[in-house]
């Protein structure tokens, strides 16, 4: 290409290319700096993130290379041979950045012990590529060193640029569109440039990544309130008294009402003698179902937005007493979309096969004071096993507030298969646990 055929700037679309890969590229840097101080859930997320942003980056890049060489681009400015050199440099070092960044983290992914699915934008499904685990460390090595060459060419690029600005060479305004390519509207570009690089790269700082509140998982259970009308049950249970009151009045005078208060009394206190027994209770809105387990050391929780509890029960008729609880698997919640379709998915709950898990108690113990015992059977992904849930109970009139939990094997069940089998990454225990309320149906 002659200097004469040369354009004065480059295209539309390289200088959108350029600027997006810039804000990319420092955001992902940054956040690759930040997943090193993270744990559990929150280093997750980032990780899901990161590997969105990578491919991204990748697909991107690609683009601006077939547009380097195929669409015309302003001619090299006359320069040094040193500083030419050093410029040509630092330019196809970035195309090695760009590209060779996420290749490597992709091997990285592609050809872990453990395999996680990545899902662009939690959405759509990138493959794994057909290499085996010899390529891991060395590609973890080679994708860490240049995470640190982009940063020194990131010092290089951007002080190249501001010495030709202040020299007066038009290279600035090579990179952006016609109507901000004037003198005077460069320096706005120049400063805006320099922030924008500072926003991008303090963003990944700054994102929450869910934090504590996103690892304790509390979900509400919607449940209708039951219909009780409790004014309407007093009235109800006053108008035989009076009722019965006035026709003894009417009928033999003073004794005989008297006779009959004293038989209503006598009644009354031989109900109160007899043990109450076991009455249905309904579940209030606003309970918990949640789990907790630990992922490479660090602790997980979760829970499930949809359950419901049949609950027939009195401290005074625990032989009369049962439990029933079936949860809906594929309202899991772990705060992480692409987890949760890997739970419901064939290496762990397998929803489509198995969508529910149930327990029903066999047998309800007493343990001290409001704490109780339920032992039954939990059904879970095709098996069955015995599960023992501890509880503590708080009655007050006809209201009771239920908290407790339950020790499972997760490989007992079969969840998590394959890869993920292995108790060195996932626990094998999980704990799960629940706090609900409820109202007891008179």
């Amino acid at each position: 290409m002659s200097a004469q055929a040369a354009p004065a700037r480059y295209s539309i679309a390289a200088i959108i290319l350029h600027w997006t890969l810039a804000a990319l590229l420092l955001f992902q840097l940054s956040l690759g700096w930040r997943m090193e101080e993270l744990a559990g859930l929150s280093q997750f997320a980032a990780y899901q993130l990161h590997k969105t942003v990578g491919i991204t980056i990748l697909l991107l890049s690609l683009a601006r290379l077939a547009i380097r060489i195929f669409v015309p681009r302003p001619a090299t400015l006359k320069t040094s041979p040193a500083l030419a050199a050093l410029a040509g440099a630092v330019h196809a070092l970035l195309y090695v950045v760009m590209i060779g960044g996420p290749i490597t983290g992709w091997i990285i992914v592609s050809t872990a012990p453990i395999k996680v699915q990545t899902l662009l934008f939690g959405l759509i499904p990138w493959p794994h590529l057909p290499l085996g685990e010899g390529w891991h460390d060395p590609a973890n090595a080679v994708h860490g060193l240049l995470g640190w060459l982009f940063a020194g060419l990131v010092v290089l690029h951007v002080a190249g640029a501001l010495r030709h600005h202040i020299l007066h060479d038009d290279i600035l305004g090579r990179m952006v569109p016609r109507v901000w390519g004037a003198r005077s509207a460069l320096h706005a570009v120049a400063v805006v440039a320099v922030l924008g690089a500072v926003a991008a790269f303090s963003v990944a700082r700054l994102l929450p990544f869910g934090g504590a509140a996103a690892t304790e998982q509390a979900v509400a259970v919607p449940q209708p309130a039951p219909e009780l009308a409790l004014a309407d049950n007093a009235i109800a249970e006053m108008a035989p008294q009076q009722n019965a009151a006035t026709a003894g009045a009417e009928a033999g005078g003073e004794e005989e009402a008297v006779a009959t208060a004293q038989a209503e009394e006598d009644e009354e206190e031989s109900a109160a003698a007899q043990p109450e027994k076991a009455m249905p209770w309904q579940v209030q809105s606003g309970g918990r179902l949640g789990f907790r387990t630990e992922y490479s050391g660090s602790a997980i929780e979760g829970g499930f937005a949809r359950w419901d509890a049949d609950i027939v029960f009195s401290p005074e008729d625990l032989p009369g007493s049962r439990i029933s609880v079936t949860v809906d698997l594929a309202s899991v919640d772990s705060a992480d979309s692409q987890r949760d379709d890997m739970l419901r998915g064939g290496d762990f709950f397998e929803t489509a096969t198995y969508p529910r898990a149930t327990f029903r108690s066999s047998r309800i113990t007493h343990r001290g004071d409001n704490a109780y015992r339920a032992a039954g059977t939990l059904s879970l992904h095709g098996q069955q096993k015995p599960v023992t849930l501890d509880f503590t109970l708080d009655i007050e009139d006809a209201k009771a507030r239920a908290t407790g939990s339950a020790q499972l094997s997760r490989t007992a069940f079969g969840v998590g298969t394959g890869q993920w089998a292995s108790t060195d990454t996932i626990a094998d225990g999980v704990t799960v646990t629940f706090d609900f309320t409820a109202q007891r149906e008179d």
